[in-house]
């Protein structure tokens, strides 16, 4: 008796043999089909070139020490070799790219500082090209960044993922300057929370969101889920949005945010990823993948026209 197989679109495929079926479950993976909120996706076009996060996707922090998520390593090594364009895009502000490309170094990655955008370089650059004298309360590793800048008398301030130094004084006084005079307001990222050693800790958002409600100053994003960030990681590479994908773990910043800014998106079940994300509300991913690894297939896969 034949066995008919519902496909996505309202096909259907017609299997008479065991061999046949499985042959036909293993195609449709290969395409990049996926379970995903209640009905088969898939990329929708084949990505010309890759965004990727780092931090929940590539790596895991276990107290304080880096570790790779399992088969991340060889995932992203396939990545390089079969010569897709790609950049790392991450939020991370505690570290400058740099630092960054050393820490991935050491867990297996072979990366350098030049492919990875993060919120700490792209604010560096809109000082320069606009001399700013910035005030900033960012982390104590990335503070010796933003020494080459006159930060006297400040016109604009900087807020990143201060972590210990978000206290009352600092606060306050990153308060009284959003509101004591006309000084744009950046922040770098708004993520509102991340993983670290298996628990969920508060990141930037909630005390920017605090400080745009005390002030009534509205924060400019620098970094995720900014499309104008994406549009910067974009540019790197050459690129329309359009004709990139983002791999993330954090629906909100990375999927959403990407997809606003027109690229597809795809979602690993890996890092600050919960089971609540598959139904989110307002962001739809292009694709739900068990980690990185199941991502990079997908995306080569559907590159060699499967």
């Amino acid at each position: 008796m034949a066995l008919v197989i519902p496909c996505p679109g309202g096909d259907s495929k017609i299997a008479d043999k065991p061999a046949t079926i499985a042959l036909i479950a293993e195609k449709e993976t290969r395409i990049g089909f996926y379970k995903n909120m209640g009905g088969e996706r898939k990329l929708s076009k084949r990505p010309q070139g890759v965004l990727c996060d780092i931090s929940g996707v590539m790596k895991n922090s276990i107290n304080g020490v880096d570790v790779a998520i399992d088969k991340s390593v060889e995932a992203f090594k396939r990545l390089q070799d079969s010569g897709v364009p790609y950049v790392l895009c991450t939020n991370e502000s505690c570290y400058s790219t740099a630092v960054l490309a050393q820490k991935l170094r050491k867990i297996g990655f072979n990366i350098s500082a030049d492919k990875i955008v993060s919120p700490v370089s792209a604010i560096i650059q809109v000082i320069k090209e606009n001399n700013h004298r910035p005030y900033v309360l960012v982390n104590e590793k990335v503070r010796g960044e933003f020494d080459r800048f006159d930060q006297s008398d400040p016109d604009i301030v900087v807020v990143g993922d201060a972590i210990d130094d978000f206290t009352y004084e600092n606060m306050n006084k990153t308060f009284k300057l959003l509101v004591g005079g006309e000084r744009k307001f950046y922040c770098l990222g708004r993520s509102k929370y991340y993983l670290e050693s298996g628990e969920l800790k508060l990141e930037v958002g909630c005390f920017i969101a605090g400080l745009e409600y005390s002030s009534q100053v509205k924060a400019e994003v620098i970094g995720k889920p900014s499309p104008v960030f994406f549009n910067q990681a974009a540019s790197l590479l050459g690129m329309s949005p359009r004709d990139l994908v983002m791999i993330g773990d954090d629906v909100d910043s990375d999927v959403g945010g990407a997809m606003r800014a027109g690229l597809q998106g795809i979602l690993v079940k890996t890092g600050k990823y919960r089971e609540k994300d598959a139904s989110h509300p307002t962001v739809k991913p292009t694709l739900i993948a068990d980690n990185l690894s199941h991502a990079i297939d997908v995306i080569l896969n559907s590159k060699k026209g499967y």
